[in-house]
């Protein structure tokens, strides 16, 4: 929306103002090294291994991993204070296309996603990047019984798509770089449609960034033909505003759904419920800790114990945890980190601890939506939790 009020206010200036001198207008504006909007186009390769070690889809696996990503990206000049924490991180979405393993197999997955690169250990030309992209990718050929019974990783076209990336950005020229890196990508849906071992994939990426300016043309053939738009913006390492301190209380429901092991031969899908209560505090602008209790349910369970007892109970579904966390603050968003154990169950059938991944959206004052991943015993997805929930701040110091 900023951009948008940009343009429009150099468009006003050309059309001329009442009792105002736009050419004085114009030339305080065109001093700042952020005007406009900059943005890039970047093209990357990736090329690597797949972690899988289950057996039955080893051979279409075995000649690795091929991709190509297309992002469009944002680059922050450090006006906003989250900017400056992340060191003036850039951000955007991004399309995935590849080829993962035999097609007969695996298929020809495509995906979209959001993305974020946050820069650290600059120097002139130069510097290194964490990224995270999350989103989805689909076109997957999933597990079927008679067309494609080796594949006991996928077991759904659609997936969710993570990748997590550390590497490097050279300034090449003013309008190019090149990057490259190491990178972790990983398909799953959660338990959704089973089998679903996902896929895991370890590699290596190298690519081109070219930047530009979305005003340098507007403005040349609106405003002023002689000006040359800046294609990256200058990094504003002002100080960074104190955080303000503050505990909060959260309450957090989610619903799920899943399905049991192919071998179990029961073509069904059952409800999951997570009921979250957590306090957290706000440490830093970076991030915050948290505490809270857990309140599950699990609709499979109950085929599981009919099976293995003979008979079960509503309550055999429900399992109560405890867990600490940590989130990481961008903005509106949160990265949420939880690490849990149980403190009453029937049996051991799920495991001794538990994790959480979750992305949060902070909506107005008192509400937010949150998807996350809950697993079995730390790494094997266990179900995807789609909620929201309601918090309450305090303390504020």
């Amino acid at each position: 929306m900023k951009y948008i009020t940009v343009i429009s206010y150099l468009l006003l200036l050309a059309i001329s103002v009442q009792g105002q001198d736009t050419t004085d207008l114009w030339q305080k504006a065109k001093k700042d090294p952020n005007l406009g909007s900059h943005k890039y186009l970047e093209l990357k390769l990736h090329a690597g291994e797949h972690l899988y070690t289950a057996g039955e889809l080893g051979g279409a696996l075995a000649h690795g991993y091929k991709s190509l990503e297309v992002r469009l990206g944002w680059q922050s000049s450090g006006r906003e204070n989250w900017q400056r924490v992340f060191n003036c991180p850039s951000y955007g979405v991004g399309f995935y296309t590849g080829n993962i393993g035999d097609p007969s197999e695996l298929g020809y997955p495509s995906g979209v996603y959001g993305f974020i690169y946050a820069p650290f250990y600059r120097s002139k030309k130069h510097y290194f990047v964490l990224g995270l992209s999350l989103g989805f990718t689909y076109d997957l050929a999933p597990f079927d019984s008679l067309k494609n019974p080796n594949n006991d990783a996928i077991g759904s076209k659609v997936n969710a798509y993570f990748n997590g990336d550390i590497g490097g950005v050279w300034e090449v020229s003013k309008t190019l770089d090149f990057v490259y890196g190491i990178d972790v990508t990983h398909f799953s849906n959660g338990r959704m449609y089973m089998p679903n071992l996902g896929l895991n994939m370890l590699g290596v990426n190298v690519g081109l960034r070219y930047h530009y300016n979305s005003i340098a043309r507007i403005v040349r053939t609106q405003i002023d033909k002689d000006y040359v738009a800046s294609r990256r913006p200058t990094c504003v390492f002002k100080p960074i505003n104190p955080v303000t301190h503050y505990h909060q209380l959260s309450a957090y429901l989610a619903v799920g759904s899943v399905q049991l092991s192919k071998k179990d031969s029961v073509n069904a899908s059952y409800g999951t419920v997570s009921l979250v209560l957590d306090y957290t505090y706000r440490y830093s602008n970076f991030g915050s800790l948290s505490a809270g209790v857990d309140g599950f349910y699990d609709g499979s369970l109950g085929w599981i114990y009919r099976k293995t007892y003979g008979s079960d109970t509503p309550f055999d579904r429900m399992l109560l945890g405890v867990h600490a966390g940590h989130s990481i603050h961008i903005k509106d968003i949160e990265i949420v980190t939880q690490g849990g154990t149980y403190l009453l169950r029937r049996d051991h059938y799920k495991g001794d601890w538990f994790l959480r991944i979750a992305f949060r959206y902070n909506i107005q004052k008192y509400g937010f939506v949150q998807i996350g991943l809950k697993t079995l015993d730390g790494g094997v997805a266990d179900w995807i939790e789609w909620g929201g929930g309601g918090r309450y701040r305090f303390g504020y110091k």
